[in-house]
């Protein structure tokens, strides 16, 4: 995984705390476990500006469960992002998982040492997080150098002045009938990495798997969700539209 040759070349990374997810075909970052427990962990798709953050609470923890869109996330020194947010319980644990399309969060996630989520239904969750500036910058990298394995120049991508941005969740879009019947019924799972194309009216056109090796019916299942979405398109420096593309990691996952 490309993930995994960047990881063995970077020293950047503080790793007594943090060390990389070596399974995700993506840019992704784990905290060691605190002292109570909470695991932290920070995921970026490269040629996508959404951040996920997923957070395994302290033993003992009691949040609801559930999902809770439109939501907010505020960084310690007060920048307020949009965000959705739910919480399941995994292996026995509380899991907060959070996912922002705003690009502005993950550089504002530097040298914060909380968060605090909050939802009508929720109300407010603070959260002790510890995110040095060098870890953001070296995600920063971990993206550029996966961008341009793929064939996205990322000082192309990062100069625009606006990215593809989905007119909504791209996630609500599959269900359960999307899984390819083949990789069912031979029990594989995956992680498609997926290119979309997006032309300057805002319609999906070019979709391609960025994948070596994957099954070619997750290709074939994640681009026939993703072509139907519509995109508030990119924009130049100029502020003009234009055709730009957006990466997603559509995951395919086979239920208990």
């Amino acid at each position: 995984l490309a993930i995994a040759s960047f990881s063995q070349t970077n020293s950047a990374l503080p790793a007594d705390v943090w060390e990389w997810d070596s399974k995700a075909p993506i840019c992704a970052l784990k905290q060691r476990p605190s002292a109570d427990g909470q695991i932290v962990k920070i995921e970026r798709t490269p040629g996508n500006d959404e951040t996920v953050l997923q957070i395994t609470l302290p033993v003992g923890s009691k949040l609801q469960e559930g999902h809770f869109p439109n939501a907010n996330v505020e960084t310690k020194s007060g920048r307020r992002f949009g965000a959705d947010i739910s919480i399941r319980v995994w292996n026995g644990r509380r899991e907060l998982y959070v996912v922002s399309p705003d690009p502005a969060l993950i550089d504002n996630l530097s040298n914060t040492t909380s968060l605090s989520f909050s939802h009508p239904k929720l109300g407010n969750v603070g959260v002790p997080i510890r995110i040095l500036s060098t870890l953001v910058d070296t995600l920063r990298e971990c993206e550029d150098k996966i961008m341009s394995e793929w064939g996205i120049d990322p000082t192309a991508w990062r100069s625009l002045k606006s990215r593809p941005l989905p007119l909504a969740n791209i996630r609500n879009r599959f269900n359960d009938l999307d899984y390819p019947r083949e990789a069912l019924a031979a029990n594989v799972e995956a992680d498609a990495i997926i290119r979309l194309d997006v032309a300057a009216d805002g319609t999906a056109g070019a979709c391609r798997s960025l994948n070596r090796g994957l099954m070619p019916g997750f290709q074939t299942a994640a681009c026939k969700v993703l072509k139907g979405a519509r995109f508030q398109p990119a924009t130049d420096s100029g502020g003009t539209s234009v055709t730009a593309p957006i990466v997603y990691d559509v995951r395919f996952r086979i239920g208990n």
